[in-house]
């Protein structure tokens, strides 16, 4: 007896699961006799008989013999089976295997690339991941050097030409926009405006940093000079220092969901303070493996996927 074709069992299941050969043939985008073909064919490699014929006629839908609706039953496995084998040869022939060298500041790393790491391991294991805490010169310099293969950045500015990367030969990719927020101790009373919380004590980072250009530029914006300032690089210390009393700090959300904020409370205002881009770079000639952890990297980025 002949094997059984998994693609005609996929037609019995069509047809079980659409009640007709006709809408079977639609489902399928093949003709009605084609169907009925495929049907008779199963039948003969089977031995059995799958089609209850003397129900046929008159417009009522097709019925399948008992030997039928256990066959099509099995065909949801087959179905299974093919799919899994498809997406497992379009990985295979784009590639999406060997190593990315990913470099990104401290923040991103752990809100971003950690978790795009971790879906990986489960649904893409050929392809491996080395991560790098870099800042941004060191990370172009590394990509230059052919050391990284991206690097997850930030941008304060809009990008005059876009695609336009940091240096020749590099190109750089929005991933989304990171907007600030303003915190300020739990243990304040709230102000009473934005002109007297920006005339207190702030917590604020050096001035070659966004959060501490966008202070500057609320400051010139309202005309207040700005009360005392501790002066500190990382977020963490920002915050236990917020937390403490000592001033209010400018910080963006990337940062807020994922350093633990106990103590601060963000001050609401209508104002929109500024925000950032959150890029990636990387060669403007990528391998699939850099395309393919980009694409994780964007999905949880904009919406999602990202560890608590």
């Amino acid at each position: 007896m002949p094997s059984v074709d998994p693609h005609r069992l996929l037609v019995l299941r069509a047809v079980h699961r659409t009640g007709s050969v006709q809408a079977a043939a639609a489902a399928l985008h093949l003709t009605a006799s084609g169907v009925s073909q495929h049907l008779t064919r199963l039948e003969a490699e089977t031995g059995l008989a799958l089609l209850d014929r003397t129900r046929r006629g008159g417009g009522r839908s097709a019925q399948l013999t008992t030997a039928g609706v256990a066959l099509a039953g099995r065909a949801d496995d087959v179905a299974l089976a093919l799919a899994e084998a498809q997406r497992e040869a379009d990985r295979l022939r784009e590639g999406a295997e060997g190593t990315v060298r990913v470099g990104a500041f401290s923040t991103a790393l752990g809100r971003l690339v950690v978790p795009a790491l971790l879906e990986l391991v489960i649904n893409d294991p050929a392809l491996q991941v080395q991560v790098r805490e870099v800042s941004a010169d060191e990370g172009v310099a590394l990509l230059r050097a052919g050391d990284l293969d991206l690097l997850v950045g930030e941008r304060y500015s809009e990008a005059t030409a876009p695609g336009a990367g940091p240096a020749p030969g590099l190109v750089e990719d929005d991933l989304c926009r990171d907007h600030f927020r303003i915190v300020v101790p739990r243990v304040w009373a709230v102000p009473a405006s934005l002109e007297a919380l920006l005339a207190g004590p702030w917590v604020t980072s050096p001035v070659r940093h966004g959060a501490r250009r966008i202070l500057q530029q609320l400051s010139v914006r309202h005309g207040v000079e700005t009360g005392h300032q501790h002066v500190c690089t990382e977020s963490q210390t920002m915050l236990a220092l917020v937390a403490a009393g000592v001033g209010a700090a400018i910080l963006p959300d990337l940062t807020l969901s994922y350093v633990p904020t106990d103590g601060v409370v963000t001050y609401g205002t209508a104002e929109d303070i500024g925000s950032r881009v959150l890029t990636v770079t990387g060669p403007d000639h990528r391998t699939a493996a850099s395309d393919r952890f980009e694409n994780v990297l964007r999905e949880i980025a904009l919406g999602g996927r990202a560890a608590p």
